[in-house]
């Protein structure tokens, strides 16, 4: 019997119905995923490109189960995932999963110390056991020192707010890693340091990784494999490589428009 995919998307669509802009005339609705299948294997790094608005971002809210398909399913380790289900019913989800919003200055509460912000989801999931041990483990392995737990956000830069970000996202040992464009906020030198860092973190904690990106440079950096969205479908995929030899003019244009990151 083969292995059940980390994650796992089958016919998957999301449809938003638009404000009727008079009673006289018919909603509008706006597809932003389009019948999408897509396999992740355990163990698999996969890059999700494609420019703003292609639906990118929209799919990987429905593979973590932060918004429900409009038809479709999702799985994980062979197991629903689903965005209506309650949170403890979806806590083992929830306990294999971490995810790494797109802006580090809006993903961190400005009232909560680093220690309380890096410590939510062992909180969330009912985690026993020293949450502060955990919390300065976590730090470490983002090359944060341990005096980060009691000071705030705002004392720190947009890298290491990021850092912070990271930390949060693996210190209940997930097995799945999910970013959500975590570096196009940041600029050129300090995103090819928190390319290596993920890299360095999917190699030590053995991770599956997912990373939603606009640069192909980054999923050269980080991933195996990748998948190419333009209006809410994959219109290309296979091994990252196809990258060095684009076919879709989609992609093609992606790849040109990548901006060099340093060594």
């Amino acid at each position: 019997m083969s292995e059940a995919a980390a994650l796992e998307a089958h016919g998957v669509s999301r449809v938003y119905r638009l404000p009727r802009r008079s009673p006289f005339e018919p909603g509008a609705v706006r597809t932003a995923v389009d019948d999408v299948d897509l396999v992740v294997p355990v163990g698999a790094r996969l890059g999700i490109v494609g420019e703003s608005g292609s639906g990118k971002s929209t799919l990987v809210r429905l593979l973590t189960g932060l918004e429900a398909p409009s038809s479709g399913t999702v799985t994980s380790l062979g197991r629903p995932v689903s965005a209506t289900a309650s949170t403890r019913s979806m806590r083992w989800f929830r306990a294999t999963t971490g995810i790494v919003f797109q802006d580090p200055y809006a993903s961190l509460d400005p009232r909560m110390r680093v220690g309380a912000i890096v410590a939510e989801p062992l909180r969330a999931l009912g985690v026993e056991g020293d949450h502060r041990t955990l919390v300065r483990e976590a730090l470490a392995r983002v090359d944060l020192p341990a005096d980060t737990v009691d000071r705030f956000p705002h004392e720190f830069s947009g890298g290491q707010r990021q850092r912070i970000a990271i930390a949060r996202a693996v210190v209940h040992s997930p097995s799945i890693l999910v970013g959500d464009e975590p570096m196009s906020a940041l600029d050129v030198v300090v995103r090819a340091r928190v390319i290596d860092l993920l890299g360095s973190l999917a190699d030590d904690l053995g991770l599956t990784l997912v990373l939603v990106s606009h640069d192909i440079g980054v999923v050269q950096r980080l991933c195996d494999s990748v998948a190419v969205m333009a209006a809410g479908r994959i219109v290309e995929r296979g091994p990252v490589s196809l990258l060095d030899a684009p076919t879709s003019p989609i992609t093609k244009a992606l790849v040109a428009a990548a901006p060099t990151l340093p060594d």
